[in-house]
């Protein structure tokens, strides 16, 4: 009788933690790259087609006023760690300035720690190295690509591909180089269904970023077919917004490829969202479609002025759609001031998940907005700011606060008047420059950019850079690629400039050394490798290869800058593409 006890007591206490697994929501974060505020049927676009988007939107909460930075990595970076990106050692999106340090705390983390399973699919572009790749940063299940853009110089085994580059690419399957089948876009939407059905049965998290529709614009030609050849109605977009950039014809063939990848994108989640109400799942899963900054190209904005890489609204302010599971929605519609570095403590106030103060954050969970009757009112500043390199003070910088929006496009010693001010709740096309008229108004947010820019530039990730580990035994072989070189502002496939790389060596032992350069070798030379205060060295005599190697070279343990050069002269040159470092012993 005492064992019967025990059996049923054990069998209540499992069924209860099942139930309660149950009862938990799944979390879906659909991120999209480089889809602008206009780039959908929802916000007034004649020219695409969005229907399942535009489906979700009705169906979710929807932001109206919803911010991220004006590229890619800071947007990703701000979005996992609810931190400003500065703050996290991710400045830009290339030239080393989109590795995120491994210090800092992710969303995925946070829920792997409470129970969640986790996957990500598709782009991440924070990091292509341990240990700052997706599965070192809570991701148990990680699909992805290297860099920043498939086939872009930070991807060297889909740059050579060129303008196929985006169909059967190669990638990154839990730690593997893996062959895929398929468009890019179908590849990870194949991958995150498939995760779903493997954990349907417990909570899950799954970060489905897309990199469409990113440059280059590559897409299937049945997408293409459906845009082909359409007038892209520019007098229309012209009188719907008080901005909109004149479009040359490039720009309309542009905006025919993007509506034919983004209508990929809208079918996908069609089929995302399929899978989903087939398990079950759909009534209880939190599901947020987002995008990571403004059009790349001048199309229709929805009014707003600017685009990808400009503080203006046009590069910023997003679509954000927020659907509940049953019975949380109450309301339908926020106008509050919402910025990415908000999204983690709402997934983890949504999930009730308790946030450690240590971790610092800049953003605040929408939660307590997301009632009908709230009458709170946030009056915190949302900055933004890009350009190549590290920040410069009031270049490409921006602060919003109560309405009022100030814009910086100067240099450090500009007077007040060579701002820009816009009152968004009257203005919301930035139009009429007030700056003249609210000088009050005017100098309370330069010192809050003054004392924003002092805080984040004395953090410590952004002191002490993020560096790439070698050695490790989750990384035995290290590919060091050209969107995390570090040197100029401008490191793309360049054969002839000087890139380095700041790693650390984590074990002392013999190294395989390969590097392989852009093109064919066309002239004997030496090539030359160097880590911190060592150099080794060796000639070459061949020429039609693209390969060379150092076959052992110990490296002892530490930090150090790593770089190469093959030299044909002494004023020749040619810089490897990558280097592929693998430990021996």
């Amino acid at each position: 009788m005492k064992k019967l006890l025990i059996v049923l007591s054990l069998f209540f206490l499992f069924y209860s933690l099942h139930s309660q697994t149950k009862i938990r929501p799944n979390v879906v974060l659909i991120l999209t790259d480089d889809q602008g505020y206009g780039d959908l049927g929802y916000h007034k676009n004649p020219d695409i087609k969005t229907p399942t988007i535009d489906t979700f939107a009705e169906e979710s909460i929807r932001f109206n006023n919803f911010y991220v930075s004006p590229v890619c990595a800071p947007t990703r970076a701000s979005l996992m760690t609810g931190r400003y990106n500065i703050r996290t050692g991710v400045f830009d999106t290339f030239s080393g300035g989109s590795i995120m340090a491994s210090s800092e705390i992710t969303i995925a983390e946070l829920l792997r720690d409470s129970g969640y399973t986790t996957g990500h699919f598709g782009k991440w572009h924070l990091g292509s190295n341990y240990p700052s790749r997706p599965q070192d940063q809570g991701f148990e299940t990680s699909v992805w690509n290297t860099g920043g853009a498939i086939g872009k110089a930070g991807d060297p085994f889909n740059y050579y591909k060129k303008d196929s580059s985006y169909f059967n690419p190669v990638i990154w399957k839990n730690g593997e180089k893996y062959q895929s089948t398929g468009y890019c876009a179908d590849v990870w939407t194949d991958e995150a269904i498939q995760f779903i059905k493997n954990n349907h049965n417990m909570p899950f998290f799954v970060y489905l970023a897309y990199n469409t529709p990113h440059q280059p614009l590559q897409l299937p030609k049945e997408y293409y077919d459906l845009y082909k050849g359409k007038e892209i109605n520019e007098e229309y977009y012209r009188n719907k917004g008080i901005y909109v950039h004149g479009m040359t014809e490039k720009d309309k063939e542009d905006a025919r490829k993007v509506y034919g990848m983004v209508t990929n994108i809208d079918d996908n989640l069609n089929r995302l969202f399929k899978e989903l109400k087939k398990n079950r799942l759909y009534e209880n899963t939190i599901i947020i479609f987002m995008t990571d900054n403004g059009p790349a190209q001048y199309r229709y904005t929805g009014g707003f002025k600017g685009k990808k890489s400009m503080v203006q609204e046009g590069g910023i302010h997003v679509p954000f759609y927020m659907k509940l599971p049953k019975g949380m929605m109450k309301i339908k519609e926020v106008n509050e001031r919402f910025a990415h570095i908000d999204v983690l403590p709402t997934i983890a106030n949504l999930c009730d998940i308790q946030i450690n103060e240590d971790l610092k954050l800049d953003g605040v969970s929408m939660l307590p907005f997301l009632n009908v009757s709230t009458t709170q009112k946030l009056e915190r500043p949302l900055f933004f700011e890009w350009q190549r390199s590290y920040p410069e003070k009031y270049k490409n910088m921006a602060v919003i606060k109560n309405g009022f929006k100030l814009i910086g496009n100067t240099g450090e010693d500009a007077a007040i008047s060579q701002f820009e001010l816009y009152n968004l709740n009257e203005d919301p096309y930035e139009s009429v420059n007030i700056i003249d008229q609210q000088p009050k108004v005017s100098n309370e947010l330069k010192n809050e950019i003054d004392k924003w820019y002092f805080d984040i530039m004395h953090s410590p990730n952004i002191i002490d850079l993020p560096r790439i580990i070698i050695g490790n035994d989750l990384e035995k072989t290290t590919i060091l690629n050209r969107n995390d070189a570090r040197g100029i502002q401008e490191i793309r496939d360049q054969d002839d400039i000087h890139v380095s790389w700041d790693v650390l060596i984590e074990n002392t032992g013999e190294y395989k050394v390969s590097c392989y350069f852009l093109n064919k070798l066309e002239h004997e030379g030496k090539l030359y490798f160097r880590i911190g205060n060592k150099n080794v060295s060796i000639e070459n005599k061949n020429t039609g290869i693209q390969k060379l190697v150092f076959d052992r070279v110990l490296l002892d343990e530490g930090k150090f800058t790593i770089d190469s050069w093959y030299s044909i002269s002494i004023t020749s040159y040619l810089t490897p593409f990558y280097l592929e470092i693998e430990r021996l012993k």
